[in-house]
């Protein structure tokens, strides 16, 4: 188990620990945000999801206005690519108004078939992300 002080962040745009029950958990807040602090606080996000080794996150997006087209270039071109091979990156469970994340049923298709791509799945309350997130088969880092 990580220790959860030692990956704890927190800026303008989320904060980010490692969740008890095995996976990373990200909690955006409310107000305007920067691309930078939206950067940082994935990264951290990263950070943690290699930390704790399953290759799982919940991000709770209920206090964000929708994502930017600059910070959904961000995810796609740089985040996405890295979580996957540093972090292992597999299960996201999202917490968030459907309007929030939209963005991503327009991600090219093809980019979200690597073999190994993130399985995203959308709730409407932390309860049932974590249920769903609790079910996926933690895989095994071998980087």
């Amino acid at each position: 188990m990580v220790a959860p002080d030692q990956f704890r962040f927190a800026n303008a745009f989320a904060e980010v620990q490692p969740d008890p029950e095995g996976f990373a958990y990200m909690r955006c807040l409310p107000g305007t945000r920067r691309l930078a602090d939206y950067q940082e606080a994935m990264n951290a996000l990263l950070r943690v999801i290699r930390a704790t080794g399953t290759g799982k996150a919940l991000v709770d997006h209920k206090n964000v206005a929708p994502i930017t087209a600059e910070e959904q270039h961000w995810v796609v071109a740089n985040w996405l690519p890295r979580a996957v091979v540093q972090g292992n990156y597999r299960y996201a469970a999202l917490v968030s108004p459907p309007e929030t994340m939209a963005w991503m049923n327009t991600i090219d298709p093809h980019l979200l078939d690597w073999p190994k791509a993130p399985t995203f799945k959308h709730f409407s309350n932390e309860a049932d992300a974590r249920v769903w997130l609790r079910a996926q088969t933690v895989v095994a880092s071998h980087i």
